[in-house]
């Protein structure tokens, strides 16, 4: 894993409803927390103007480190409500003799919700070499100018955010360990020390770190539907209100004033 950053953005994320769909869930759709190293390069390439599903190769983890942290001050709360969607056999409404009692189905949906204000995360998106600066340099342009490309989404396409506060960060120097964080963790880097610990709200959940493309075929079709499954996927500590952690950390940055880890590791 390449250790050395050339250049980082650090930016936040502020919106009023968000939903980063845990990977394991089913019917009940749960939430993370903050969002995952999928959802964050999703909102890149969104920026960007990428295809969808194409700019997975484009933020590989060699390429660029990706970390959040719930901005410290903000509050937030999770409640369940329910959606109606589409029944998956609503077609046969369209079609003769088709038979569904239902045209909707409906599913728990896990919201985040501001306890005052709005959900407000400060993201930060570091680039291992000179391509992945270059297109640091565009996203940081785009941001600043509010030249948000197709849009940034907490999670859903309904649920829109605002990126400002850009900060560039150059030679960012590497602690291999350090007593405390500021940021997300991988549970593998970290050794919480409890007795500093005791008015944080540690939150620990499985995340994927990288998708890749898949292809299935259907039955009975000659053409492949292409879809996308978790290629790697990591145990992540944050704290709920983006309070320090204190403990030992491994493989942390030191940016500003704080010190950061990544999803990468």
């Amino acid at each position: 894993m390449n250790r050395h950053i050339l250049k980082l953005l650090s930016f936040r994320l502020s919106g009023k409803f968000a939903h980063f769909r845990k990977f394991y869930t089913n019917s009940s759709s749960l939430s993370y927390l903050i969002p995952p190293r999928t959802a964050v390069i999703g909102m890149l390439g969104s920026v960007l103007e990428y295809p969808r599903d194409s700019y997975y190769d484009v933020f590989g983890p060699e390429s660029f480190k990706i970390s959040v942290s719930v901005t410290p001050g903000t509050l937030i709360k999770k409640q369940m409500q329910s959606l109606n969607y589409l029944h998956a056999d609503y077609h046969k409404f369209l079609t003769r003799g088709g038979q569904c009692k239902s045209m909707h189905t409906q599913c728990k949906l896990e919201l985040l919700l501001p306890a005052g204000g709005h959900i407000d995360y400060t993201v930060y998106v570091g680039g291992t070499s000179k391509a992945a600066s270059e297109i640091l340099n565009n996203i940081e342009t785009r941001i600043k100018s509010k030249n948000l490309g197709y849009g940034i989404y907490l999670g859903q396409r309904q649920f829109r955010a605002d990126a400002d506060d850009v900060q560039v960060f150059e030679e960012i120097p590497f602690r291999e360990v350090s007593d405390h964080v500021d940021s997300l963790c991988l549970q593998e880097n970290a050794e919480l020390d409890v007795s500093e610990n005791t008015d944080r709200h540690i939150v620990m959940d499985q995340m994927p770190i990288q998708m890749q493309k898949e292809t299935q075929a259907k039955k009975g079709k000659k053409q492949a539907d292409p879809g996308r499954v978790p290629d790697i996927i990591k145990r992540v500590l944050s704290e709920k209100t983006g309070k320090r952690i204190f403990g030992t950390f491994r493989n942390c940055y030191r940016i500003g004033e704080k010190t950061i880890s990544f999803y990468e590791g």
